[in-house]
């Protein structure tokens, strides 16, 4: 089982009673009690200690679990500058963008691609911006590029060329930044979002404990490294810097020995068949997952289906990426990037997450992308693996701890964690928008609520 954060449960004497909701196609009342459903039925009564939302016919759908984030990285995400594709797309575009930074020491970027100014080193940023230490982090995660006024505050020789691989741990260490999580998960509420796995290799045992005093109302399930010592164990592989393969089966052998499933990060080929081939010598276990699985052709499918592995994966990216896809990656491979279909036609348990802030926090992208599969300019990539609504959805409503398994359903008994529509499911799934998020319910309680988008409420 993952380890969820502990949050304040309501208080056992208020109940919630939602009026005249959509599910499993009919319409009835829903009473929430203790963090649980209580009751369905068409004749409830409100009772004087309940607070009442009328739904007026809405949908009511389990709340969103978003199966991959990283809490922390969008946090400060949000007090960066975007210095990559769609908002910059050049070299005067990057320069305006780093001169509308903030006041203050750092100037802090992210979401840069090499086609706005090729691939940035000490000399090239110190031409933008010379006066103040600059760090600009690769939208792959895996690279921060900075100036040499940055260089020389982190303590590096003149010579240095201003990248840093696979450095964010050290980075943390070193410059200090304000993050506001409570505004990331009031913004993740507005999206109908419930629960989250942070996907974060750093995490340790105080991190659930820290993102919940930070203010945190989703329920929070963290995967890391050897410093956490229950839960999913968090594996990076990077394809030009492979580790020994015995090494990385041992690895995962002594994690499940220790009932610590594994998940890999796997963003080419090579890394998948290489992950999926330590996994199958190490044996696998319930909950080992692959994150991405970016490009999985029907050889390397066959793979994962004899693994008896989950993945979760990021369908958002062909909206947010899939430009850059079809001008870098062959076009052989097209038909093949951020599979959905393909994964649920070979018997493979799919679940999704949006990797933010390495794509948008908000899920209803990444289901409007699993149905359309189109790019931001109308482009069509893979079209044989969307989903219908209903279908993509359900990537985000099962469990934390069973990504593609049986969603979760709105039933007595059932945690009273939901997502309240404005308008009936058969009306919603034509645009897949959160601006139809009327409200979100946690543990029974209302952690979010859009203005005008309900009937009369009372206390």
């Amino acid at each position: 089982m993952l380890p969820v954060s502990k949050r304040s449960c309501p208080s056992p004497e208020r109940a919630l009673l939602i009026r005249d909701a959509e599910f499993a196609a009919d319409r009835a009342h829903v009473r929430c009690r203790d963090g649980r459903i209580a009751e369905i039925g068409t004749g409830l009564v409100a009772s004087r200690d309940e607070d009442v939302i009328e739904a007026r016919g809405g949908a009511l759908l389990p709340g969103l679990h978003d199966h991959h984030i990283h809490l922390f990285a969008l946090a400060a995400a949000r007090a960066s500058v975007k210095c990559g594709p769609p908002d910059v797309s050049d070299r005067d575009g990057l320069a305006a963008a780093l001169a509308g930074a903030a006041t203050g020491e750092w100037i802090r970027g992210i979401g840069y691609h090499e086609s706005v100014a090729g691939m940035l080193d000490c000399r090239s940023l110190d031409a933008l911006v010379a006066d103040r230490p600059v760090r600009i982090q690769h939208r792959s995660g895996k690279m921060w590029f900075v100036n040499s006024a940055a260089a020389k505050t982190l303590g590096f020789d003149a010579d240095f060329n201003g990248r840093l691989f696979r450095q964010d741990e050290w980075l943390r260490e070193h410059v200090a930044t304000d993050v506001d999580l409570a505004a990331v998960s009031r913004e993740l509420a507005s999206y109908g979002v419930t629960g989250v796995t942070d996907a974060t290799p750093s995490n340790d045992d105080e991190t659930g404990a820290r993102i919940t005093a930070a203010g945190v109302r989703q329920r929070v399930c963290p995967m890391g490294g050897e410093h956490l010592s229950r839960g999913t164990l968090k594996i990076m592989l990077d394809e030009h810097e492979l580790p020994d393969f015995d090494a990385l089966r041992s690895r995962i052998a002594e994690a499940h020995g220790r009932g610590r499933p594994t998940a890999t990060h796997c963003v080419t080929r090579t890394e998948l068949v290489f992950a999926l081939s330590a996994l199958m010598e190490a044996g696998t276990m319930p909950g080992d997952r692959i994150e991405h699985a970016s490009v999985t052709d029907d050889a390397t499918m066959g793979l994962v289906v004899e693994a008896g592995v989950c993945v979760v994966t990021q369908p958002n990216f062909i909206l947010e990426r899939g430009e850059q896809y079809l001008a870098d990656v062959e076009p052989a491979d097209h038909p093949y990037l951020y599979r959905c279909r393909g994964f649920l036609d070979a018997g493979v348990h799919l679940g999704g997450g949006t990797d933010a802030p390495f794509g948008e926090p908000d899920p209803w992208v990444a289901i409007r992308a699993a149905v359309t599969r189109r790019t931001r300019d109308g482009n069509v990539i893979g079209p044989n693996e969307s989903l219908s609504p209903e279908r993509a959805l359900a990537l985000f409503t099962t469990p934390a701890e069973d990504p593609g398994g049986a969603p979760r359903r709105i039933a007595v008994g059932e945690a009273a964690d939901m997502c309240l529509l404005d308008r009936g499911w058969q009306e919603a799934r034509e645009s897949l928008s959160h601006e139809h998020v009327a409200a979100t319910i946690l543990g029974g309680e209302v952690i979010f609520r859009r203005e005008h988008a309900l009937g009369p409420s009372r206390p």
